[in-house]
């Protein structure tokens, strides 16, 4: 089908994947054949739609991220791995320990995570353990434990990092442990409210303040197509065969992405589910994996069309968050920092499947993450980048 759209004898399924690739950048760049272009784009499109609809199932074993004070289901830390970890406690806090509790905490995917309430010298501790899956979404938790430390410095409201562990043989995946934060997940108008605010207290924070983790800040310009070429990169390296969709997306970023201000630290996954409170006070920041030096557009395109979309429409949220931090985008903004995040998303859910077919995790909600939500958002990116017009 792709051979009798591009109009060419093709190889195999990769070569034609290759082909259609080079005609949907053409495109963007106003070169080429439009005519093929059109017949290609549209072919690939039906073929995306048949993986949406063969995927679908995948979707009812996927777990997602909710805003819950419940944990669903009470599951223990393995045996084998309890004690590992009572030895690699008894190191770090310089005498015997005791796992008076060790369960596995449900929600998030870029790392595993378990509580533990820890008693050892220095009397009864809790503890959160995030640990690596080779390199889930993209992600560094060495980084990532790395900035917490810094942002913690800069008055941010996140968990504090007590140790982080760069080897892997006590776990057999780096990790680094954190202290317990109280506070809830559940929201209302308004929580939401004063998340908007602590949000935008993080783009203010100084981007030099997290140098030593993220690197020097770089221009506004060099920021936005760094990422772009960030994600780019991580879906080359996690499928053997190109998406053309996912090509001509970035072509289409690369030419109409724009700043929209100074480049800020950015969250990169902020929303419900992904920060704590206590009778309406922020108790922290969570799951700081996409943390970067980047465009504040970014987070709230972000928290209003994919961590928030559940609760109001996009344009809603774009009208609350000027009103309670003053920030404004024309449409079109806002509808390129979607596209991006959209790509983002589409790139990064790829490592999944990379990390199902290798074996490295094999769980189900890593499979529906790879193919069934890796669609969806390649589909919704797919018609934004169509919308906007190359």
């Amino acid at each position: 089908r792709l051979a009798d759209a591009l109009g060419a004898q093709v190889a195999d399924l990769p070569d034609a994947l290759a082909r259609a690739s080079e005609v949907l950048v053409a495109a963007v760049a106003g070169s080429g054949d439009p005519d093929v272009a059109r017949r290609v784009r549209g072919e690939v499109l039906r073929q995306l739609d048949e993986d949406v609809v063969s995927a679908a199932p995948l979707l009812e074993t996927f777990s997602g991220h909710p805003a819950t004070d419940v944990e669903p289901v009470e599951r223990r830390v393995p045996e084998q791995e309890r004690q590992a970890l009572t030895a690699w406690f008894a190191q770090a806090l310089g005498g015997p320990v005791e796992l008076a509790r060790a369960t596995v905490l449900s929600g998030g995917h870029s790392r595993r995570m378990l509580v533990l309430d820890v008693a050892g010298p220095q009397g009864r501790e809790a503890f959160v353990v995030r640990i690596e899956q080779g390199g889930t979404f993209g992600t560094d938790g060495t980084l990532e434990a790395e900035a917490m430390q810094a942002l913690g410095r800069a008055g941010v409201a996140v968990a504090p990092v007590r140790w982080i562990e760069r080897d892997p043989a006590p776990l057999g995946q780096p990790f680094f442990v954190m202290d317990l934060v109280t506070g809830g997940s559940a929201v209302d108008d308004a929580v939401l409210e004063t998340f908007l605010h602590a949000l935008h207290a993080v783009h203010a924070v100084d981007p030099q303040a997290l140098a030593g983790s993220l690197g020097p800040p770089p221009s506004p310009e060099q920021a936005v197509q760094a990422q772009v070429e960030r994600w780019w990169g991580v879906y080359r390296g996690s499928v053997p065969v190109p998406v053309p969709l996912l090509d001509e997306a970035a072509a289409w970023l690369r030419l109409h992405l724009r700043p929209t201000g100074p480049v800020c630290v950015v969250h990169g996954d902020p929303g419900p589910g992904n920060f704590l409170h206590d009778h309406g006070t922020i108790t922290a920041l969570t799951d700081w994996e996409f943390v970067h030096h980047g465009d504040a557009a970014e987070d709230w395109a972000y928290f209003a069309t994919i961590r928030s979309r559940k609760l109001r429409s996009a344009d809603e949220w774009y009208a609350a968050i000027e009103r309670a931090v003053g920030v404004r985008n024309d449409d079109r903004t806002w509808r390129a920092w979607e596209a991006f995040n959209q790509f983002k998303g589409a790139c990064a859910n790829l490592t999944a499947l990379r990390l199902f077919v290798d074996g490295t995790a094999t769980t189900p909600n890593l499979l529906a993450i790879g193919t069934a939500v890796h669609a969806r958002f390649l589909r919704r990116l797919a018609d934004l980048v169509a919308e906007q017009g190359a």
